[in-house]
């Protein structure tokens, strides 16, 4: 993939999972300046030492309007917005853990429409904002009803932005099943491991997915311009199965 981003400034909210991360790496390789977010000065300190070339960020956590709007403040006048979220959590509706589940919307998708609200005063009208949902808003996994939730929200309130914001472009990136530390912290190593080959052996594409593999779809919608109002999936086709 050979895309020019020379001269475009990205914001990514969040750079300590593996989609923000590999992303920001993608973005760099392109030409792009970035600027990323975390919820500590000393995780920031770390991920910016690991990347190369115009990387620069700041303190923002996404659960404080006051830490959102001082953080777009920092930023200035930039061109796209990158919204990766690591949250989740697995329940059946008979066990939901409701203050887990509040948890969930308040940080995937209140922080989210939060941070649009912010972004915009200071995104150009031609750049782009590119938001994250999951498969689980299209093929049911036992267990995943707050994740479909809040992620069909997203999908469909990036719609709706992308009519009350052009000309700048709204799109979601619907990730299927992705080897990030999610797993792990969600499982435990092992056990999020066995998970990750069972679903492997049974997607179409015979592994499942990467952190780079979201990556390149996030460069894709912010390269090209005529990608509006888009859930983009990429899932190895786990749709299919």
């Amino acid at each position: 993939m050979s895309m020019d981003l020379n001269g475009q400034r990205v914001v990514i909210t969040g750079i300590t999972g593996g989609i923000g991360r590999a992303s920001a790496e993608r973005l760099l390789q392109a030409g792009a300046d970035v600027i990323v977010s975390a919820r500590s000065q000393d995780k920031l300190d770390a991920a910016l030492a690991e990347l190369s070339g115009k990387a620069s960020g700041y303190v923002l956590d996404l659960l404080d309007m006051d830490s959102i709007a001082g953080f777009f403040e920092k930023v200035g006048k930039f061109d796209h917005l990158v919204t990766p979220a690591a949250t989740s959590m697995f329940a059946p509706i008979a066990d939901m853990d409701f203050d887990a589940a509040r948890a969930i919307i308040e940080s995937k998708q209140w922080g989210q429409m939060m941070t649009v609200h912010h972004a915009i005063k200071q995104m150009s009208k031609t750049g782009s904002i590119t938001l994250f949902s999951g498969t689980v808003t299209q093929k049911p996994l036992p267990g995943s009803s707050m994740f479909a939730a809040v992620g069909a929200a997203t999908e469909a309130s990036a719609r709706v932005w992308g009519l009350e914001l052009a000309p700048l472009r709204v799109n979601t990136i619907v990730p299927g099943i992705i080897e990030t530390p999610v797993w792990s912290g969600l499982m435990g190593a092992e056990a999020g491991a066995e998970a990750l080959n069972g679903f492997a052996s049974v997607l179409p594409v015979g592994r499942v997915g990467t952190a780079d593999d979201i990556a390149k779809a996030v460069v894709f919608l912010i390269d090209n311009g005529f990608v509006d109002g888009e859930s983009l999936v990429v899932d190895g086709g786990h749709r299919l199965i």
